[in-house]
């Protein structure tokens, strides 16, 4: 046995489900050892390991070494072990299956049944929305759908023949990961007498986590077999679990956070900033998921015990590892970041020793984790042995006047890039940010580097991994390589990646300057960008409440902790990014985890947060618990970057934070533009009210155009209209009060009656939709002054 074998027997226990539900095989046709078996679904799973096995050659080298008979025996007895490992497989599965919550009406289904969605655990009004039985290649296909979901044996036909036709090809643990996310994403791991909501990915990927954590501990003589036997009693038994074995910490945690983001990311002039922007953007995104990396494999783990990996931060759970072996780690990490980008980030990383006990009460003991996350940051770079000579010593680079770099002012420029003095550090974003230009592919290999990391690639080389992004693949020459596909979620052409990097990798050709300079046609616009930071909210709170739920029940909290997490990225990285992509008007800073920030025209712009925010409403089940809130800024294509992230990082907080008076704490789902904060739906009549402005002023012909003028007019409305908006909410209306208002604005008849619209609807409207907010007048003035500026070569024409 070895790590690969038994994360293969674990990864494909229940493989035969899917098989099964096809209906193509019967049970009688199969070898007669395993009709033995009491359970269909082994059977199906060890016959098609078993039928790879007959044909050997047409295996990769990796399954034709480590697909064995001892792996199949593992899968087919899974439920009834012979053998330690089959224990280890077993109370894994055990424990991967008990967050599963009974549901009586089922019992009598089978095949028919689709995916629920996750969502539902935090909001009961989701109950009944379901997905597609599909791959997850088409973004439509993860929005879940409303009680209409038919699934047929042809649905897993068609999706297992595809399955089957890879899976010969795999060629490692990453490979085959990635594969079962592709096919199995969206394919329920148990359909009798259970709600559906965990996927056979999402199920396997736990119980490989766990069975390979057990196995680590069965090798280092953590547990023995008499314990194996022992904690598979404990948790068959319908009693209280009593045995210490169930505390014994059996697993390590270890979570990753990284600070200092925004200042490094956004230290950089607004003319500079297309140059390296998105280089810094993609190199922090690389630093978590290479560095969770290196933690995993310095310990002989693989892809399947990151529990989750994105925005930034991870979640590892491997064997119980020994402190001293995780700070010399955590110290190699730090000292290198620091030796590359000085104080600027910090990536703190720390963990807890947990029992199976734990694994239930795992919300609980991740907290305990973040605190301690939280103390560490106060204390970034503590962990160095060699804090004084690294961060208080005088270093001996003599930089003299003039010398410094351009870009970050502290280290010498000894690059000159088009007639500037960059030092070598910048100047290898710069070189990452050309790089990543229409870039498809992340090749990796291993690698190594002695000296001190001045680059980029020099630092991912010192943790072993040498990181090369293309556009095209060669035909041939990349055995000893991984290939991770970029801003895509597709297999096609015998091609299996090792991953799918999801988020904002690649960049069109553009800078700020280029794009405020699209906001201008046929003569009018103002030369502005639009800051755009979006955060799905309250997300620490789901998470407890998701904690209490299944605290309550005794059920492994991991599992959907994986799944949410898994969802909520995948609306980011897959959803939000094919609405933004290949768009010359959008320079997409991040997106990914739970949150973006987007830079582009202000009609771009303003359009997406609208419509990211409704495909979010839609991708969760028309939820009133999962939300967006929104920071907008306009300001100028010049403007300091890092003041402009600052201010749109304040406007964000102020969306949601804000609160009517009569509410005890903020319903967030909000949307602040510069000062104001609105509801989406203010938003979105706002920017109506500026199109039908512009309209006026505008228009070719000279009849019924409007000069600027309105605009003023229309903001000194605001002290009418406040009044009138005030009575509607208290299901009040002054028709005498409207004529007047309808004839202040009589010379503007379209928006006096769209205006006058919103009072009536008011008084109609039931529930929480309506307009509150009177000063969406000002957003929508401050939109329609941007789009009707005369463009500098017609400024004269203007008045």
């Amino acid at each position: 046995m070895n790590d690969a074998k038994i994360l293969l027997s674990a990864l494909l226990h229940d493989l035969g489900k899917v098989l099964e539900r096809t209906k193509e095989y019967r049970s009688q046709n199969l070898p007669l050892e395993f009709q033995k078996v009491e359970y269909a679904h082994p059977k199906f799973s060890a016959f098609f390991l078993n039928t790879l096995l007959q044909r050997k050659e047409d295996l990769s080298p990796f399954l034709k070494e480590n697909l064995t008979e001892e792996v199949i025996e593992l899968v087919l007895n899974h439920h009834d072990p012979k053998n330690d490992y089959g224990l280890i497989i077993q109370i894994a599965d055990w424990l991967s299956s008990s967050e599963r919550e009974e549901d009586e009406s089922q019992k009598d289904l089978y095949l028919t049944i689709p995916l629920h969605n996750p969502f539902y655990k935090i909001d009961e009004s989701t109950r009944g929305f379901y997905y597609k039985l599909s791959s997850l290649e088409k973004s439509e296909d993860l929005f879940p759908k409303k009680d209409d979901v038919k699934i047929t044996q042809i649905n897993y036909q068609n999706l297992t023949k595809d399955f089957l036709r890879s899976f010969p090809k795999v060629n490692d643990i990453e490979q085959l990961l990635t594969l079962m996310e592709y096919y199995f994403s969206q394919v329920p791991a148990q359909t009798t007498g259970f709600i559906t909501d965990i996927s056979i990915y999402d199920h396997a990927r736990i119980t490989g986590a766990i069975a390979h954590a057990l196995y680590k501990d069965y090798q280092n003589q953590r547990i023995t077999s008499k314990d194996l036997i022992e904690i598979r009693e404990d948790l068959r038994s319908k009693e209280k679990n009593y045995s210490p074995l169930l505390d014994k910490p059996l697993f390590t945690l270890i979570s990753g956070d990284l600070s200092g983001i925004q200042s490094f990311i956004f230290n950089v002039s607004s003319e500079r900033a297309g140059r390296m922007l998105k280089g810094k953007s993609v190199f922090l995104d690389l630093l978590s998921r290479y560095s969770a990396k290196f933690i995993l494999e310095n310990n002989n783990f693989t892809k399947a015990n990151a529990i989750y990996i994105g925005g930034g931060n991870f979640d590892l759970l491997l064997s119980f590892i020994e402190d001293q072996k995780l700070e010399e780690l955590r110290e190699f990490i730090s000292e290198n970041i620091f030796k590359l980008t000085g104080e600027d980030l910090y990536l703190a990383i720390e963990w807890i020793h947990l029992s199976i006990n734990d694994l239930f009460n795992f919300f609980d003991k991740r907290q305990e984790l973040i605190n301690k996350l939280d103390e560490r940051k106060r204390r970034k770079f503590s962990e160095l042995k060699n804090f004084y000579d690294l961060i208080l010593y005088p270093k001996e680079e003599n930089v003299g006047e003039s010398e410094y770099c351009i870009i970050c002012g502290k280290r010498m420029a000894k690059e000159i890039k088009e007639g500037e003095r960059l030092c070598k550090t910048c100047n290898s974003f710069v070189e990452l940010t050309n790089s990543l230009k229409r870039a498809k592919f992340l090749i990796e290999k291993k690698s190594s580097f002695e000296g001190v990391p001045q680059t980029w690639n020099e630092f991912f080389e010192k943790l072993g991994y040498k990181l090369d992004f293309i556009k095209e693949m060669k035909s041939t020459g990349y055995n000893n390589e991984k290939i991770y596909l970029l801003e895509e979620v597709i297999i096609k052409d015998n091609f299996i990646p090792h991953g799918f990097l999801l988020g904002s990798y690649t960049i069109e050709e553009s800078d700020f300057e280029s794009i405020a300079k699209k906001n201008i046609e046929n003569g009018y616009g103002d030369q502005k960008l639009a800051y755009l930071k979006m955060d799905a909210d309250n997300m620490g709170n789901i998470f407890k409440k998701l904690a209490d739920e299944e605290k309550t029940k005794e059920r492994l909290s991991l599992t959907r902790y994986g799944v949410l997490s898994r969802r909520i990225e995948l609306f980011f990285g897959k959803i939000v990014m094919e609405k933004i992509k290949n768009n010359d008007k959008i320079y997409p800073v991040f997106v990914g985890g739970d949150d973006l920030f987007i830079i582009g025209t202000y009609e771009k712009i303003n359009e997406l947060a609208l419509k990211i925010r409704e495909e979010f409403k839609r991708y969760t089940g028309d939820s009133k618990v999962f939300s967006l809130s929104s920071g907008l800024y306009y300001l100028p294509d010049n403007f300091p970057l890092i003041r402009g992230a600052s201010l749109v990082e304040n406007a964000l907080e102020k969306a949601k934070q804000f609160k009517y008076p009569e509410e005890e704490k903020p319903k967030k789902d909000k949307i602040c533009v510069e000062d104001e904060v609105l509801t989406y739906r203010e938003f979105k009549e706002a920017k109506e009210i500026a199109k039908d402005i512009a309209d006026k002023i505008t228009k070719k012909t000279k009849e019924d155009k409007a000069s600027r003028a309105v605009i003023t007019k229309i903001e000194n409305s605001l002290k009418g209209f406040n009044p009138l908006l005030e009575q509607s909410l208290k299901g009040k209306i002054s028709p005498p009060a409207i004529w007047r208002f309808k004839y202040y604005l009589r010379l503007y008849p379209d928006i006096a009656e769209r205006l006058s619209d919103i009072i009536l609807e008011n008084v109609l409207r039931k529930g929480e939709d309506k307009i509150r907010n009177p000063r969406l007048i000002l957003v929508a003035t401050k939109i329609a002054k941007m789009k009707t500026r005369k463009s500098r070569g017609d400024e004269n024409n203007e008045r």
